[in-house]
């Protein structure tokens, strides 16, 4: 007993030690994933302003930015039900678009909210997917390498606020199928209301990211060969007029080829720009 004693403010002194050093959390370290080739994903993200657990997928979007920098490209989609302002009448804006109402049906089924599109490739039979999902297929695609190779160049004119856009690509490999090539217009920074479960309710001043705006090309792509070999190019043009709502300085050009063949329309690679940079 007197031993006991004799060392007890000892063992409690190294109890508690023990106990503060299991109970301090390490901080999360993001180590951005460098892939072999220059695979770059496409996300597209089914969401809504009425969707309380929507704001988790964007900031999972965040979180897979910064773990895959160069290599992935966010479109946020907002349609169906909860994007609906007649159920949900939250905010000013109606960030509906007729294409996004458009992709709703033809990436789905839609089984819930935030749902997730990477690359336009089912995953276990679901296009649409959930955002604990999203990085997992993602690491996956971007070590393929892409079979097509394109890039943006474009001209904005403050003054008028005509966009033009060229489209410029060239085959990595032979590819027989339905090209298609698709060019959208994000904007990010928007402030606008938001239902947001983990912050407690509606958000007033909630900042929208990466919404798609529109598209330069039809909802479904612009059909442009039905192949490409192996070092074979293509070019297309494109011209808009900005919306008076929309803010060119915080928009993105967003440019995809998809390989149509029935049901299945994978992304080949897509890439982005920042539209008045």
């Amino acid at each position: 007993m007197r031993i006991i004693s004799k060392y007890l403010p000892t063992l409690i002194s190294l109890i508690a030690l023990i106990s503060l050093i299991s109970c301090t959390e390490k901080e999360r370290v993001i180590i951005p994933f460098v892939p072999s080739g220059n695979r770059v994903i496409l996300l597209e993200e089914i969401t809504g302003k009425g969707c309380t657990n929507c704001p988790k997928g964007s900031r999972e979007i965040e979180n897979l930015l910064t773990q895959f920098p160069d290599n992935l490209v966010p479109v946020s989609i907002h349609s169906g039900f909860f994007a609906n302002p007649e159920f949900f009448p939250l905010g000013t804006y109606d960030f509906r678009t007729t294409e996004g109402e458009f992709l709703y049906g033809y990436l789905g089924p839609n089984e819930g909210y935030p749902a997730g599109v990477v690359n336009r490739t089912p995953r276990n039979n679901h296009m649409q997917i959930g955002l604990q999902q999203w990085a997992s297929a993602i690491t996956n695609d971007i070590q393929i390498p892409p079979t097509i190779e394109i890039a943006i160049t474009k001209e904005y004119n403050a003054g008028t606020r005509q966009l033009t856009v060229t489209i410029d690509g060239i085959g990595k490999e032979n590819v027989t199928a339905d090209l298609r090539i698709s060019v959208m217009l994000t904007e990010s920074g928007i402030v606008d209301a938001q239902d947001d479960q983990e912050a407690g309710g509606i958000v007033d001043n909630y900042v929208h990211n990466h919404v798609l705006r529109g598209m330069l090309t039809p909802a479904a792509g612009e059909p442009f060969a039905t192949s490409i070999t192996t070092g074979e190019t293509f070019s297309k043009d494109y011209v808009i007029t900005l919306s008076d709502q929309w803010v060119p300085e915080n928009m993105d050009i967003v440019a995809f080829i998809s390989a149509v063949n029935g049901n299945n329309f994978p992304v080949l690679q897509a890439t982005h720009v920042h539209l008045t940079e």
